[in-house]
């Protein structure tokens, strides 16, 4: 992912700003046409109806050969952003194609009265040494993509909080957060033994905000061998960012798996990490667990991890849809040392589902040496699959988040580690966190209820009450499993019959040891 060049101040000469200005200025061609999504969705259906064009967009060889610091000379001037000068609430700045980025993409602008394509131009880059790309590059060739600014943070500064660029993929972000996972518009045959497939955005548009507004709305399509679809996007910015999502998608053909609120994150390792890397940070990850809502009072926390070996993915199955949530629960910076990267500002993204119908949450990790390789996959896949042709109906709203959404005391971290008594024993030590939690003592009648399967049965557990910071903690010592077996363990707090926490699950392999 592209990330922002540094600020530089550049003085544009008269003749400049009046290209600049003409670029800006409706054409003859400016259609006086309502954009929303069933405008959007009949330009798919058009686009479904044809074989797929994998050619659409390519950019010049000489673009897509560009190595990363190349590409990176190649800087947006901000002053030239879009809207910039006209005192709305949001800004715009555009993507170079080259590098990974190697189709150009239509990006057009609409308002009730008008819609017209934002034509490329190279006064709006300032291209450093990379002089001979400049004097190549067509005038026709589209952008990659690009980011949105708001005043998320200061009412007095335009900042970054969302990123439109590379396959289908967008990244968003509260105020005070920084990057973290990536979301796409779908994901296809990403846990099954086809080959993925990756939509790609394909033409955007960008709804004008008015003077004061406090959202934007944009359209984009999207393409691919089996399906192209139109998705509407109103994104909320602030303390909370929220992002409706909308879509409309025409299969050509039906994929195996389709996963709809696709994200894709990274775990290198946490506190749960049986040998750590000789690593002077001790956490390094994007998102820390998974949460399930399985109903309004009751949330299960699934911790994430790294294995060793290559694992099927893990399966929820529901009845109805659920909210589900990718976290970063661990906001420590002690935790991760890290000044840099801050992954302790990373988002965490809960999932407000539309109508889906059954289904099943998928979460799928593979083993990742890598910090800078997304080895986390979750997604909702649904029961009823599309049907060839017919229009299928997505709708759901991402709430990008600092705060914790589950609804009960929390798992607040997750280790584990070979018991020192008796031999041959391992541990998992789950601390539970939360206000009702601390005020409790540890002569309250808190109890433990603990699950596990037969491959890896438990030899003791216990809780204690940590005085310390006001957390419980409780140990489950158990035999572990034989390779290639694996046991899943559940664990939550109660007392006199009332759950205080969520449910902890976690599953334990042969080859964690």
């Amino acid at each position: 992912m592209m990330k922002p060049g540094n600020r530089f101040t550049f003085r544009p000469r008269p003749a400049l700003l009046l290209l600049l200005a003409l670029l800006a200025l409706p054409s003859a061609a400016a259609e006086r046409v309502k954009i929303d999504l069933d405008y959007m969705a009949e330009r798919a259906r058009k686009l479904a109806s044809k074989p797929y064009d994998d050619d659409w967009g390519k950019v010049p060889d000489y673009l897509r050969q560009l190595d990363y610091q190349a590409y990176h000379d190649i800087r947006f001037n901000p002053l030239r952003a879009l809207w910039s000068e006209e005192n709305l609430p949001f800004h715009i700045e555009f993507f170079h194609p080259g590098n990974v980025y190697d189709r150009a993409v239509p990006i057009h602008e609409f308002t009730d009265m008008h819609e017209q394509e934002i034509r490329f131009s190279t006064e709006l880059f300032d291209y450093g040494q990379q002089t001979e790309i400049r004097r190549r590059v067509p005038t026709s060739l589209g952008y990659a993509g690009f980011r949105v600014l708001y005043p998320i943070n200061k009412a007095n500064r335009f900042d970054e909080f969302a990123v439109f660029a590379g396959s289908s993929y967008f990244r968003v972000m509260a105020r005070g957060q920084g990057y973290g996972l990536s979301a796409r518009c779908l994901a296809l045959n990403t846990t099954v033994a086809e080959p993925e497939e990756f939509p790609s955005f394909r033409e955007f548009w960008l709804g004008k905000p008015e003077p004061g507004a406090d959202r934007l709305r944009l359209y984009a399509l999207i393409d691919s061998p089996s399906v192209a679809g139109a998705y509407e996007f109103v994104l909320h910015p602030g303390e909370e960012t929220a992002v409706n999502v909308r879509g409309r998608l025409f299969f050509r053909s039906v994929p195996r798996q389709i996963g709809l609120a696709p994200f894709s994150s990274m775990f290198l390792y946490g506190e749960n990490a049986f040998r750590k890397p000789a690593d002077y940070r001790q956490e390094v990850h994007d998102s820390d667990g998974l949460l399930l809502f399985t109903n309004a009072e009751r949330a299960t926390w699934c911790p994430l991890e790294n294995p060793s070996v290559l694992k099927p993915a893990r399966v929820y199955a529901f009845d109805r849809p659920v909210h589900f949530a990718l976290m970063q629960r661990d906001r420590e910076f002690e935790h991760y040392q890290d000044i840099d990267a801050a992954y302790h500002l990373r988002p965490s993204v809960v999932v407000d589902p539309g109508a889906w119908g059954p289904g099943s949450v998928v979460l799928h990790v593979f083993p990742s040496t890598l910090e800078t390789v997304d080895n986390v996959a979750v997604f909702w896949q649904p029961a009823a699959m599309p049907v060839t042709g017919m229009p299928y109906e997505v709708e759901y709203t991402l709430r990008y988040v600092s705060s914790e959404p589950s609804p009960l005391g929390v798992v607040i971290a997750t280790r584990t580690g070979q018991a020192l008594n008796p031999p041959g024993l391992y541990e998992c030590v789950v601390d539970f966190g939360g206000k009702q939690l601390a005020e409790l003592k540890d002569v309250d009648p808190v109890k433990a209820v603990v699950e596990a399967g037969a491959a890896a049965p438990v030899e003791r557990y216990f809780l204690m009450k940590n005085n310390f910071n006001g957390t419980w903690r409780l140990f489950i010592r158990f035999r572990p499993p034989t390779p290639p077996q694996e046991a899943v363990f559940r664990a939550h707090l109660e007392k006199e019959g009332v759950a205080l926490t969520e449910t902890w699950e976690y599953t334990w392999r042969a080859t964690s040891n």
